[in-house]
């Protein structure tokens, strides 16, 4: 059997000279966190993982989520809750969801209001 040859590995984005991606309206935030900081204020219901992924444009929804809590709301400015769920294969799993808390969202405010006056 023969052993196939090594494979070429190809950037995903071969030249970010030529990205697609638009530069993000609110300076100090990612394009991507600005979209999930548009979504969160926009809704007052809370917001499933998957749909932060779509949102941001990226599989990383938690790893923007804390970078959000980071920079703008405090760990107690967006609330992660589990819920129950079943899967695609009828097993019980716990995907989470998230919110802006009501102290978060006037953080959030303030940092845009502070960045529109400085812009």
């Amino acid at each position: 059997m023969k052993t196939p040859g090594p494979t070429k590995a190809e950037p995903s984005a071969p030249n970010s000279a030529n990205s697609t991606a638009k530069e993000s309206k609110t300076p100090g935030f990612t394009a991507r966190q600005t979209r999930v900081l548009g979504a969160l204020l926009q809704s007052e219901s809370w917001i499933p993982r998957e749909s932060v992924d779509r949102i941001a444009g990226a599989s990383n929804g938690p790893q923007i989520i804390l970078e959000l809590r980071r920079k703008v709301t405090g760990h107690d400015g967006i609330e992660m809750q589990k819920a129950d769920a079943t899967d695609r294969d009828g097993k019980a799993c716990k995907p989470g969801r998230y919110r802006l808390t009501l102290q978060g969202r006037q953080r959030v405010l303030e940092a845009m209001n502070t960045a529109a006056e400085a812009a």
